[in-house]
């Protein structure tokens, strides 16, 4: 039978042969295996929801080989990197490995950290109240002196380990160059008893608001008091002797009212039409965040006739 001779079959097998190197040869050329480098983020599997994995590292860096079309329409996030940690309980596990899965027939190269030393704890939670530290100085005669922060406490979680070294939540505020009330937000840093940031927890918040009072230095002063006249007397007369009584004033306020005010300035007196001594009891002007003693003069304006 033909099917058997070599002669019928024999040229037909050498072409298939040829066409399949020939297909092999055609992908490489034109799809060929490449590597390239991929961040992968590491995922923590199957941890008990009472427990807490610490010391895994966040990132690795993989070379993984492909094809190069497998290379243009792969995913990033369909490349993973994770740790299996089922059934685990707290403790160490040194040399824990970190697993690789990828989407299809791709395969993983190298990649820099292939192992790392686990440590399991059990989930704490802490509460702290937040505690303002100034940094920084203020102005010659300033003073940062009330201070507040909302909310009050901060909420620390994570390793009980961890959680358990957590000693203050400081809230640093500068007062450099500050002369007025203000707020703002500043960060939440959680420190050990000897002073050292406690790392590897949640803090929440982790920012608050923070209001400060600045307050002025203050001295006491004597300062005269002027009377101040409106209008005209009656035809025919005229202003004589004014006084005032006391003729002056003690004021205790910040150091840069008196900067300012070297002299204090009574109400005005209405005097239009008078043909008599005119007195009246005027109230002073009194210092912001400050005080003045008296606080009310009695002013005696003469009124002579021409």
């Amino acid at each position: 039978m033909k099917y058997t001779n070599p002669k019928w079959w024999l040229p037909k097998l050498l072409c298939l042969i040829a066409a399949f190197s020939f297909w092999i040869y055609v992908m490489n050329e034109q799809n060929p295996l490449m590597e390239n480098s991929y961040t992968i983020p590491v995922e923590v599997r199957n941890l008990d929801r009472s427990l807490v994995a610490t010391n895994v590292p966040k990132n690795i860096k993989a070379v993984i080989r492909m094809t190069r079309s497998d290379m243009i329409t792969i995913r990033t996030d369909n490349i993973k990197a994770y740790v299996d940690l089922d059934g685990l309980t707290d403790g160490n596990y040194p040399n824990t490995p970190i697993r690789i899965s990828l989407p299809g027939n791709e395969t993983v190269v190298s990649q820099d950290i292939s192992y790392f030393d686990l440590v399991i704890d059990t989930y704490a939670v802490k509460s702290l109240p937040a505690q303002v530290e100034f940094i920084g100085t203020p102005p010659q005669g300033f003073k940062a002196e009330k201070k507040s922060v909302t909310p009050e406490y901060i909420t620390i979680a994570g390793a009980s380990h961890q959680v358990e070294l957590a000693n203050r939540a400081i809230v640093s505020v500068s007062v450099s160059s500050k002369t007025k009330d203000f707020e703002e937000f500043d960060a939440v840093n959680i420190l050990d008893e000897a002073g050292n940031t406690v790392t590897s927890i949640d803090v929440m918040p982790t920012r608050v608001r923070a209001s400060v009072q600045m307050k002025e230095d203050q001295k006491t002063e004597n300062i005269p008091v002027k009377a101040v006249l409106k209008g005209e007397p009656a035809s025919g007369y005229k202003v004589g002797k004014i006084t005032v009584n006391p003729p002056m004033a003690t004021v205790k306020a910040p150091e840069s009212y008196f900067e300012k005010n070297d002299m204090l300035t009574a109400e005005e007196i209405d005097i239009t039409g008078a043909a008599e001594d005119v007195t009246r009891r005027i109230d002073l002007p009194k210092p912001e965040n400050g005080i003045i003693i008296p606080g009310s003069v009695t002013v005696t304006v003469e009124i002579e006739k021409e």
